[in-house]
């Protein structure tokens, strides 16, 4: 059974449409990231995941519930809030036992600590929202995510507007999550976060899913001409490379090229061998996550 699984989703207001026949499956476990340029449909359709609007057609199963039955799963759901939404005249500690209770859950006072410990939040118990740093806002959403130990979160942007440091300990603690068998739901405009973290990626654009895979299916599908980089003694020249070698630069020993395919490089390599040019290294640059999206 899947964690969350989309058939056919669509959301229209008025005449507009804003998502358009999306299919989704999440399985268990994954940390699956959602991309989408501002306007793309990502906003909308986490709402209708959380139930905070309804669909216009199509299915939604969480955790294998009909996301109809919301109030049924709730407990094993967690959703970050967003820091605008914060009650900054509450106490951390109030805070969390207030969002605890609407999703009918209880904890402990040692509970509350261990969830601001997680979340690098420690001794702030008693200190009011409204004093926070931003970054602090972000930390304290995150614990208020993960009251009640649920199996399914949902986080948006959970690392944005933290420094690094903070940031580094919150992918820590999401990958850790993760080997607990959580599953989360992620969404940043950090591409190399996503690409680091998530086990599959989706990018939704005019409210429908255009790519949806690992990172490297996504770089397979894109890819057309290949770029290698590769370095030798002596320095390549022109007159060195075959008509389906394109030079693109140099420094040093190190020439970049690019290929029609991967299946080039080995005729490549005899054919420099034979120019008595030797090759100490052959590397082929992968497009990265960022310019998968750009692209689309």
């Amino acid at each position: 059974m899947s964690a969350i699984e989309v058939n056919g989703l669509k959301k229209s207001f008025g005449a507009k449409e804003v998502l358009r026949e999306v299919n989704l499956t999440v399985e268990r476990g994954e940390i699956f990231g959602f991309l989408g340029r501002n306007g793309a449909g990502k906003s909308t359709f986490i709402q209708i995941m959380t139930g905070i609007t309804q669909a216009t057609g199509g299915t939604v199963a969480l955790l294998g519930e009909s996301a109809d039955r919301l109030d049924a799963i709730k407990q094993r759901i967690g959703v970050m809030p967003d820091t605008s939404n914060l009650y900054h005249d509450m106490t951390a500690r109030a805070f969390l036992n207030y969002m605890a209770g609407l999703s009918g859950v209880r904890i402990t006072k040692q509970e509350v600590r261990r969830l601001l410990e997680q979340v690098g939040l420690s001794g702030t118990e008693r200190q009011k929202i409204g004093s926070f740093s931003f970054g602090m806002k972000k930390k304290i959403s995150i614990a208020q995510a993960l009251t009640g130990n649920p199996e399914l979160l949902f986080l948006d942007e959970p690392t944005s507007g933290l420094d690094p440091e903070s940031a580094i300990e919150i992918q820590r603690l999401l990958l850790a999550l993760k080997a607990d068998g959580k599953t989360i739901f992620l969404t940043s405009h950090n591409l190399n976060e996503i690409e680091k973290m998530c086990d599959r990626v989706a990018i939704m654009t005019e409210g429908r899913i255009v790519r949806c895979g690992t990172v490297a299916s996504l770089q397979e599908a894109m890819r057309q001409e290949i770029q290698i980089r590769i370095r030798t003694v002596p320095r390549l020249a022109p007159s060195h490379l075959p008509a389906y070698a394109r030079l693109l630069s140099q420094a040093d020993d190190c020439t970049r090229l690019d290929l029609s395919t991967e299946e080039d490089i080995p005729e490549l390599l005899v054919m420099l061998a034979e120019q008595d040019v030797k090759v100490y290294e052959v590397q082929i640059e992968r497009q990265s996550l960022e310019e998968i999206f750009l692209a689309v």
